[in-house]
């Protein structure tokens, strides 16, 4: 199987390609805060350098455009322990662009906000390693 090299409009093996893809540890590289997510499988482990700490699992929803994830908050602060959040992301080779809406809103962004914007917390991620090839 040779790696994609550009993004189709196919349902089933642009998800199995976006999920391989989010597999391993992502790196905050510009965003209002710093931390680290990790993924494995489709459960997902969230920690910020201020020691906040995420746990759940998450459904990826890559035929809207922009592409979504459904997160599901297992383990984390108790305003948002039990609840689900809507998130856009984007991926490009190494880079992950990944904002959710507030946990247990029904709100659904239609595009990403500036990495500033106060109400949302709109990160860029870089992949930890690089995979060589």
């Amino acid at each position: 199987m040779t790696p994609a090299t550009h993004i189709t409009a196919s349902g089933p093996p642009k998800t199995s390609a976006d999920l391989d893809h989010l597999q391993g540890e992502w790196l905050t590289l510009e965003g209002r805060r710093a931390g680290e997510l990790f993924i494995m499988g489709q459960s997902f482990t969230l920690r910020f350098l201020d020691g906040t700490f995420y746990k759940g699992t998450f459904e990826l929803l890559v035929d809207q455009s922009p592409q979504q994830m459904l997160m599901h908050i297992e383990e984390g602060p108790p305003r948002h322990k039990g609840k689900s959040a809507w998130c856009l992301y984007s991926l490009e080779v190494g880079l992950l662009r990944w904002c959710p809406a507030e946990p247990g809103s029904e709100e659904k962004l239609t595009a990403f906000p500036s990495l500033d914007d106060p109400r949302y917390l709109n990160t860029i991620f870089r992949r930890d390693t690089i995979d060589p090839d």
